[in-house]
């Protein structure tokens, strides 16, 4: 039932029990800016836009646990059903991770895919910039890291691309309103 589902302060100590590193704290907290950026931009009503906010936040809730690829975001996703979450969080935090083979069937789930990687991406390359404010990352600063393969090695640049065209925008726009979304948060994570 929608108003017997957890707060946005239940989800936040959950991310916080499962996940001692400041950074992927911090990683939640931008995944779910961008989740709730799109939201908006989509004009949902606002208990969707913190529903959708919160599938952004605890999509890598097993992440510090179980960083194996062939569980990961199952295991999340078992431990959010077992809490009572809304089956369509449930099924975003299991849906993001490609190697489990689950097609993404929602809005939601492929928000919370292109919000993903692109998020810590433009982290890394928020902190090349002489700033190191997400506020001066622009599509070019972008393009011009993936470009090298030594730079943010572990981020595959094919899912970069692949998110953005899910959620059905070209690259250097879904960068432009990420940054913009995830800028909201900026503070709060160092940036």
């Amino acid at each position: 039932m929608l108003d017997a589902m957890p707060s946005r302060d239940d989800a936040l100590a959950l991310l916080h029990e499962w996940n001692e590193n400041p950074s992927l704290r911090k990683h939640g907290l931008l995944v779910e800016a961008g989740v709730r950026g799109y939201a908006a931009a989509d004009d949902l009503d606002p208990a969707t836009v913190e529903r959708w906010g919160i599938a952004g936040l605890l999509h890598d809730l097993d992440y510090e646990r179980h960083p194996d690829a062939s569980t990961h975001g199952a295991i999340g996703a078992d431990e959010l059903a077992a809490r009572d979450y809304p089956q369509e969080i449930v099924d975003a935090v299991r849906r993001h991770n490609d190697a489990l083979g689950i097609p993404r069937a929602t809005r939601l789930d492929h928000l919370v895919y292109a919000c993903d990687e692109l998020a810590g991406f433009l982290v890394a390359v928020a902190l090349m910039r002489p700033s190191k404010r997400l506020a001066d990352v622009e599509p070019a600063n972008v393009r011009k890291r993936m470009r090298d393969k030594a730079f943010a090695r572990a981020v595959p640049r094919e899912m970069l691309l692949a998110g953005a065209e899910e959620i059905g925008l070209d690259f250097d726009e879904h960068v432009t309103r990420m940054v913009r979304y995830l800028s909201v948060v900026a503070p709060e994570v160092g940036l």
